[in-house]
């Protein structure tokens, strides 16, 4: 029987990132802040115009087939019962913001995709960062990165970063790197003709030997 000491509770799960998707958000913030909205079939448009088409939509409207995109004319027909709210885009920016700073009383935003996703404690920027890095030593080049949401970055040839922008901050970013005038990717290239010329020549041979092997 094990003792007691080998026993050891299990470590508490961690979130190492977080994607947070908001679905129908327009559609969703109309609905909360008008009651009468609620569990009806809504699409929020851009200009009150059947040649318009929708730029959200509930999920009610969405059972019956409209979707972002949908021309508001044929999401009549789906869907006789819909709802038109012309968008109030500050409206949408202010609860985006709200949004925002509830979550980061729980975890830091480490990027803002669009209005209405975002990515939490993601170490997105460090891999990018690291690919860039890897990306030069593959192809003997230097690498140069502008990222407005990761880091700003130039790696020489060797894969050594020289220079390196804060992450998520703006500045100007300057390096001196060597350019190869020609890098030696391929330092076979030149033999590549005799080896294909000796493939199509040594194949068949190679093949009729072995069906001679075989039949013995």
């Amino acid at each position: 029987m094990a003792s007691e000491a080998s026993f050891r509770p299990a470590a508490e799960p961690r979130v190492s990132w977080l994607f947070l998707d908001l679905n129908s958000y327009f559609a969703s913030v109309e609905q909360e802040l008008r009651p009468e909205l609620r569990d009806r079939p809504v699409a929020v448009v851009p200009v009150m115009a059947d040649t318009s088409c929708a730029i959200a939509a509930s999920y009610q409207a969405k059972a019956f087939g409209v979707r972002t995109g949908t021309q508001i004319g044929e999401a009549k027909r789906m869907c006789p019962g819909l709802v038109l709210v012309e968008a109030r885009h500050e409206v949408y920016v202010d609860y985006h913001n709200r949004i925002v700073e509830a979550v980061e009383r729980c975890i830091p935003v480490s990027a803002v995709m669009s209005i209405d996703d975002w990515y939490f404690g993601t170490n997105a920027p460090e891999q990018l960062r690291d690919a860039s890095n890897w990306r030069a030593i593959e192809t003997g080049l230097p690498v140069v990165r502008a990222a407005s949401l990761g880091y700003s970055m130039v790696v020489d040839q060797r894969g050594r970063t020289v220079s390196q922008a804060p992450l998520y901050g703006t500045r100007e970013v300057v390096a001196e790197v060597q350019v190869p005038e020609r890098p030696d990717l391929f330092p076979l290239l030149p033999v590549f003709p005799y080896l294909s010329v000796l493939s199509l020549v040594g194949i068949p041979i190679f093949g009729r030997w072995r069906s001679r092997v075989g039949a013995q």
